[in-house]
């Protein structure tokens, strides 16, 4: 008797015991449930639309739900993972969600004092970056979390999800490279922010009115020098100062030999190269060789990035004993006006970009001073979104954090992975700023009706719209009445060059003898084009023009395209295009068609303007450095 009256107390226990678990994890599925939605609009509304403690209060309920759903549902995996492709993705969505808030809450107790508005100066908040970058402990949690994102990520199929969620883990997939990357940049941080050491980054100032391979022609240039992020070392200047003509300079790429009569390689002209790495590696190297100082990295900037910065921050007074206020409206009609300011005196040339370091200075100081988070957060997205323009370059001579920006694409290297590729880059060699005026469009015609025999025809237009006739005197010269914008008044010399795919072929070059009075070699380019790369890896055309004012020019290309680039599967045909933009270039307009065999037909092209049998036209700006187009098409 007492042996039954035993095994039915065990029997209530254990089904007592089996009721809570139920109750409790229906508790936490539900409010998980209801939190997804919350959550889901705190990342569509972004970390500065809602409360600091509001966020981080639904991380921490969002976090206790995921535990306890794991604890819960822990002896089931083994189960779940062998009976089919839904339910084998419970176990890795939950601990990949478990891992993602308890990497965001490593940050709650440092940030929060910043967030809620408790510091009271830009001192403090560099003070606790310092903090967080010296904190070990945190270092070493944001590594661990950041790599079991990474493993679990792995492990999900969205696709295999059920449709209701499939929309919310496709929301976190943007912040996924980011997060795997910081925690192997995080414990490189303390260096390269001059925690243990001072470190130097050169800083380049780029003017994309006036076009090179690495952005814009260097203007300006000098060093910020970390003694931590609370000492801060600014100095800028005229990028012609740095030259040291005592110096033994190697030769300049070949066309600034034939072009501009370069008989030395300077500092300002070390961002030929149309990859930025190169770039920043080649003017570092000649930097160095100026002024016999090292440096640890490079950060390239144009006005574009200056605007953007000033959109956020908000005015800055760069003059306080006369009240000069500057802001993105017009920031760059104060630059027009410095850069002009006093050119009847003496020293003029030499003080002609002394607004550059002014500024510089100025917002740097807006930046340390500034205690409001919503900035700070505004200021990462903007930095972000002019890395993927070509607006802000940064380069690292350590390989570890160079390499991690390449894994997400914000290296701005220029590789070949597959399929066919462009990439257009124009050099202005005409001493003047044209290019803040000079339009363009870039049109590209695929044949491939003979899938074994693909071809192309390559366009690209250029209109001066500047409805002043100007003889064409290739001269570095600033004009009788020195102002700014006459600069834009000049006829366009320029050296383009377009890259290609390795394999594909030059056909035919339609492009315009230039006679040699309109250059300073005095000899004429009949039209012959450079046809060996300057970059590992990819093709080449490469030649010069002269635009005038008030008129259109055009380069007309035609190429043999490898049939390999084709991506043959199950019966489909994809034709994949990768595209760059030049940096620095705000947009470029383009123009693209597809013909293909008249018994094929594209398969899918929601994009597309338009699709009429078997040929396709897609029109787009370009505004990202990498672009990439596909087109699927099957019988």
């Amino acid at each position: 008797m007492i042996k039954k009256k035993l095994i039915l107390v065990f029997v209530l226990i254990l089904v007592a015991g089996v009721v809570f678990w139920g109750i409790n994890l229906t508790r936490h599925t539900i409010h998980l449930y209801q939190a997804r939605q919350e959550v889901k609009m705190m990342l569509l509304g972004g970390l500065d639309s809602v409360s600091p403690n509001y966020a981080f209060q639904l991380l921490n309920e969002v976090e206790q739900d995921l535990s306890v759903i794991d604890r819960s549902l822990g002896w089931s995996y083994p189960f779940l993972n062998l009976t089919g492709n839904m339910t084998s993705q419970v176990q890795p969505s939950i601990k990949y969600l478990k891992s993602l808030t308890r990497y965001a809450l490593l940050f709650e107790e440092k940030l929060s004092p910043f967030m809620n508005r408790e510091i009271d100066n830009g001192v403090e908040l560099t003070s606790l970056i310092n903090t967080i970058l010296n904190d070990e402990a945190l270092i070493a949690q944001a590594k661990y979390y950041s790599e079991d994102i990474e493993r679990q990520h792995k492990k999900i199929d969205i696709s295999a999800l059920p449709f209701r969620f499939q929309d919310d883990f496709q929301m976190l997939e943007p912040f996924i490279p980011a997060i795997i990357s910081s925690g192997k940049i995080f414990p490189l941080l303390p260096d390269l922010a001059g925690m243990n050491a001072p470190v130097q980054y050169l800083l380049l100032a780029l003017n994309h009115d006036e076009l090179r391979g690495g952005g814009g022609f260097i203007t300006a240039m000098g060093t910020a020098t970390l003694n931590s992020l609370i000492d801060i070392n600014f100095e800028m200047q005229d990028s012609y100062q740095i030259d040291d003509l005592a110096k033994v300079y190697p030769l300049p790429p070949q066309p600034l030999q034939d072009y501009m009569l370069a008989g030395i390689w300077v500092p300002r002209d070390g961002n030929w190269s149309a990859d930025f790495p190169t770039s920043a590696q080649t003017v570092q190297s000649l930097y160095e060789l100026s002024t016999g100082q090292k440096t640890n990295g490079v950060i390239a900037f144009d006005q574009q990035t200056v605007q953007k910065f000033l959109e956020i921050m908000g005015p800055i007074n760069i003059d306080p004993s006369e009240e000069l206020w500057v802001n993105s409206d017009n920031v760059l009609a104060y630059m027009y006006e410095s850069w002009g300011q006093a050119s009847d005196s003496e020293n003029w040339w030499a003080n002609r970009k002394d607004f550059v370091g002014i500024l510089g200075k100025a917002m740097l100081q807006s930046l340390i001073n500034t205690r409001d988070y919503k900035k700070m957060i505004a200021l990462v997205k903007v930095s972000h979104e002019l890395q993927q323009t070509g607006h802000l370059m940064v380069y690292f001579n350590e390989p570890t954090v160079q390499s991690l920006l390449a894994a997400i694409a914000l290296d701005t290297s220029v590789q070949y992975q597959g399929g066919d590729f462009l990439y257009w880059v124009d050099s202005n060699i005409g001493f003047n700023k044209v290019d803040a005026v000079m339009l363009r469009k870039l049109t590209y015609e695929v044949d491939l009706t003979d899938l074994d025999n693909p071809t192309a025809h390559l366009t690209m237009e250029y209109e001066h719209p500047i409805d002043i006739e100007v003889p064409c005197v290739h001269e570095a010269t600033y004009g009788k009445d020195i102002d700014y914008t006459n600069m834009f008044q000049r006829c366009y010399w320029d050296y383009w060059r377009v890259y290609t795919a390795p394999s594909t072929k030059l056909l035919n070059a339609n492009v315009q003898i230039v006679p040699g009075d309109l250059l300073l070699s005095g000899k004429d380019w009949t039209g012959e084009v450079d046809l060996e790369s300057d970059l590992p890896g990819l093709g080449m055309v490469a030649g010069l023009q002269i635009v005038p004012t008030n008129a259109i020019s055009k380069i007309e290309l035609d190429f043999e395209l490898d049939p390999k680039i084709l991506i043959y599967q199950s019966g489909i045909i994809g034709f994949e295009l990768n595209l760059q933009k030049q940096l620095g270039l705000k947009e470029l307009p383009f123009e693209f068609s597809v013909i293909i065999p008249k018994d094929y037909k594209f398969i899918d092209c929601p994009e597309c303007n338009g699709i009429e049998k078997n040929l396709v036209i897609h029109s787009m700006k370009i505004r990202k450095t990498n672009e990439m187009i596909l087109f699927l098409f099957s019988k």
